[in-house]
């Protein structure tokens, strides 16, 4: 598992944004920047819609105040669905970015594997939260129960600005 003071692994991704979708690699969007970046377990299922995500939207001016570049949900959802969750949250500014890891391979590589097979949902990605500058994990937040963001939202991310 990724911890802290580690370069975030190097990925080819598809960025989902307000501009479209974009195959690039994880490189090119944190490098020189500082970004929040949190991981959720799938768009559209309840902590995620209902609170995760909107704790970020509702507190986007705030932490772009802060000083972060961008802040990227990722997701192991596919890019149509992704695409279909920012809509349905009215997520548009171009700053506010969503990874879609349709195939895991980015929540593989940070050792994030969620197992929600008992679920009926494979495997996703824990809930988590870092602040990344420049490549380097400078925090990392991981919720013990997938099932709430007490540690991971962007209120408490806040504090650690």
């Amino acid at each position: 598992m990724i911890k802290e003071g580690e370069i975030f692994p190097n990925n080819k991704i598809t960025l989902v944004s307000a501009e479209g979708n974009n195959e690039i690699e994880t490189d090119k969007v944190l490098s020189k920047k500082k970004v929040i970046l949190f991981g959720i377990p799938g768009a559209f299922s309840p902590t995620c819609n209902n609170d995760h995500l909107p704790s970020f939207v509702n507190k986007f001016s705030e932490l772009k105040d802060k000083g972060v570049d961008n802040i990227i949900c990722l997701s192991v959802n596919d890019q149509f669905v992704i695409k279909a969750w920012q809509g349905f949250n009215k997520v548009w500014d171009k700053d506010f970015l969503f990874i879609a890891d349709g195939n895991c391979d980015v929540t593989k590589s940070l050792g994030m594997v969620l197992d929600c097979s008992g679920f009926g949902m494979g495997n996703r990605s824990n809930r988590y939260a870092m602040i990344i500058e420049d490549k380097i994990v400078k925090k990392l937040i991981i919720e013990e129960n997938p099932g709430v963001c007490d540690l991971t939202n962007a209120t408490e991310i806040l504090k650690f600005l």
